[in-house]
């Protein structure tokens, strides 16, 4: 008996790649004796202990090899790293790269790596072995067909008593020699499907999406949440929220270097479960991270557990919308929030061609991964402050959407009932100084503190502006700085040179944590009740900022909202 098949067929979410071929690897040494070896290493705190092991097993690895070395810092001047690049690769027949050994050293050194190979020398680049893969893909991503990779044995850098007893210098020194030698590129280890839709099957719709979403998931297309199929009507659909064209590119978004076209940006919108009307805030948010202010490929790549953290503001637009700002703003319950959010993480996987373990490196991940966007609570506001649009340099009738990197976040209670404003700023400076971060200095960038409307009551009937409340945090938000600094001194060049002064000149001064008072971002949201603030701490490995973009609202912006309503969550205020 004859049974009807159900027949799905789907766009591709994952980025375009623009075409270009993939540079060949230089070619490989026939031997070492004689040859000129470049060492370039990165200044990672854990070099002091590796460095000199491996340099020991090098030279008794290549005894024929002259050896000269050079050091970068991970950040830098573009203009200064490319000059360091060249001279290095000017001077030697092959060159070592050291090392990657976090998501960050691994995603700003490969680079280099990639960039010394295509001016036709042999790299060996050296990584702890987690990050293999991420080398590879990055290497990629930079328009080299593959990177030699020599790994340590463990996915860290132990103590030297270990490197030597398990003799892993040598096993690294080993490894160079091949790569500089004997190594070959090798295919990458998930293959790219070049197909612009793809066809799925079954007896009814349902099987016929559990095989797309099987497949999605495979080829890491999925944040694991079931996904709505992005047929061509759909996709469609979306794009009536837009007036660009569909092959319209908006970049190449990091680290893949896969071109994001309105259109690509639209099918992971339907994934996500947005509506049309949600692309106007979609796209503002992807003008936002991909800024180089934001520094995305850092956020993406980075071991620190980061994540965007989005605001809107625009009373009308969240309005409009049903953005929740009120009760649970952070979630859950409210479809703009979540599909807006869940949109802006599946564009960051597809298009960035972003996979944990494969190039997203974070130990732990962060809540705010699956999606993390909440609108002010400008109502609450009632005059005393200008919202958060007009404070980064907007107007008031202009929507914005601002994003920033969230490492953690802390909701407080302050108490006594009812708080002074003296007790709210005590909070919120307790929650700051946990929350600095004395490996990566955070503090020189934005962090954000959320007040709830009964909190933000206080300071309204005290009369403090915004302006003078973030003067007051950067005098309290403050911490010794022979705490702060720990002999570090040197690492620390983004502060402000009289903090480097006053500190020489008595280690125990109270250095600021905070670059200067407004890069310390105010936002109220959220519901009434109890006095609460969150401190939300960035990330200190950047540099990435706060980035505020204008949402643009289209021509067709009321049939929108009458064409697709009925979408609000219950509203209690």
């Amino acid at each position: 008996m004859a049974t009807d098949t159900f027949h799905l067929r789907v766009l591709n979410p994952a980025g375009v790649a623009d075409g270009a071929p993939l540079m060949p690897n230089a070619p490989r040494l026939e031997n070492l004796n004689g040859k000129k070896i470049g060492i370039l290493r990165n200044r990672v705190p854990v070099g002091k202990i590796f460095y000199p092991c491996l340099d020991k097993a090098l030279k008794s690895r290549m005894p024929g090899a002259e050896f000269r070395t050079w050091e970068m810092s991970v950040l830098g001047d573009a203009d200064a790293r490319a000059a360091k690049l060249r001279e290095v690769a000017d001077n030697s027949d092959g060159v070592i790269v050291a090392m990657g050994m976090s998501g960050g050293s691994t995603t700003r050194t490969a680079p280099d790596a990639v960039r010394i190979e295509k001016s036709g020398k042999p790299v060996a680049f050296i990584v702890t072995k987690c990050f293999r893969s991420n080398a590879r893909f990055l290497a990629r991503s930079e328009g080299l067909e593959d990177l030699a990779v020599a790994s340590l044995a463990l996915d860290y850098v132990p103590p030297v008593k270990e490197i030597e007893e398990l003799g892993l210098a040598g096993k690294v020194a080993d490894e160079v020699v091949a790569a500089l030698t004997q190594w070959s590129a090798q295919p990458p280890e998930i293959p790219a499907v070049a197909e612009a839709s793809l066809g799925f099957s079954g007896k009814d719709f349902f099987t016929a999406q559990e095989e797309m979403e099987r497949f999605f998931l495979n080829h890491g297309w999925s944040d694991g949440l079931p996904l709505m199929p992005p047929t061509e009507k759909a996709v469609d659909r979306m794009l009536e929220g837009t007036p660009l064209p569909r092959e319209h590119t908006m970049a190449r978004f990091p680290p893949g270097g896969m071109n994001a076209t309105v259109e690509k940006i639209a099918v992971n919108a339907v994934m996500a479960g947005c509506l049309p009307q949600h692309m106007p805030v979609i796209l503002a948010a992807v003008e936002t991270i991909i800024d180089p202010l934001f520094d995305l490929i850092g956020v993406q790549c980075t071991s620190g557990q980061v994540a965007p953290f989005f605001v809107v503001s625009g009373k009308k637009l969240i309005d409009e919308l049903n953005i929740n700002y009120s009760f649970c703003a952070v979630g859950p319950g409210w479809k703009a929030n979540a599909a807006i959010g869940r949109a802006l993480k599946l564009i960051m996987m597809n298009l960035g061609q972003t996979w944990p373990g494969m190039n997203d490196m974070k130990a732990f991940g962060s809540p705010f991964r699956y999606f993390s966007l909440i609108g002010e609570n400008e109502a609450a506001y009632m005059g005393a402050w200008e919202p958060l649009r007009v404070a980064e340099g907007f107007s008031d009738d202009q929507p914005t959407i601002s994003v920033m990197p969230a490492m953690s976040w802390q909701p407080d209670l302050v108490l006594p009932t009812p708080p002074s404003v003296e007790n709210i700023l005590s909070h919120i400076s307790l929650q700051a100084k946990a929350k600095y971060d004395r490996y990566a200095l955070n503090c020189i960038y934005n962090n954000l503190v959320l007040i709830s409307p009964t909190a933000f009551d206080a300071i309204r009937r005290e009369g403090f502006s915004r302006k003078e409340i973030q003067e007051k945090l950067y005098e309290k938000i403050r911490l010794p700085g022979n705490e702060v600094f720990d002999g570090r001194e040197s690492v620390f060049c983004g502060l402000p040179e009289w903090v480097i002064e006053e500190h020489r000149k008595n280690p125990g001064f109270p250095v600021p944590l905070l670059l200067s008072p407004d890069s310390l971002k105010i936002c109220v949201t959220g519901g009434p009740g109890p006095d609460m603030i969150a401190y939300i701490g960035t990330w200190g490995y950047g540099p990435s900022q706060f980035v505020t973009k204008p949402i643009h609202i289209p021509g067709n912006w009321q049939s929108l909202l009458a064409e697709y309503k009925g979408w609000q969550s219950p509203t209690f205020r």
